[in-house]
């Protein structure tokens, strides 16, 4: 299986709305993708624009939530993006899904702002996380 594949794969069984095969090849095999995968655990994708970076999606199955696969896989995010001369990673999480923003500040990331009722029913909570690359 393709990391697209998994990727595809795991969007199906962790998301109401998942992105499509096309969609993530587009983003995830693109020269400005960043992309960690976990085989059977998980994913992490997003995409660089000059020295900055948007993390667009992780995702850890359902079976192997609670064992700190996120963390693993936002690590590597945040390793390849360093490792890429980053020096702002950003991200979007709803407001209601608490665990998502613990892992993130537990990274290093920084609420900068609030998008009232972005999703409707929710709050988009907006993270920014410097990286010293130098």
């Amino acid at each position: 299986m393709t990391d697209t594949e998994f990727i595809a794969y795991a969007e199906s069984v962790c998301f109401s709305r998942p992105w499509t095969a096309g969609d993530i090849a587009a983003c995830a095999d693109s020269p400005d993708g960043v992309c960690a995968v976990d085989e059977g655990v998980g994913y992490a994708f997003g995409r660089i624009s000059f020295d900055e970076a948007e993390l667009y999606r992780i995702a850890v199955l359902p079976d192997k939530r609670g064992r700190g696969a996120g963390s693993a896989l936002l690590a590597r995010f945040i390793q390849e993006c360093t490792e890429r001369g980053i020096v702002r990673i950003f991200l979007e999480v709803r407001s209601k899904n608490v665990p998502a923003a613990a892992l993130y500040e537990k990274h290093g990331f920084k609420l900068i702002s609030v998008r009232q009722g972005y999703y409707g029913d929710d709050d988009a909570l907006i993270y920014e996380c410097s990286i010293n690359n130098g």
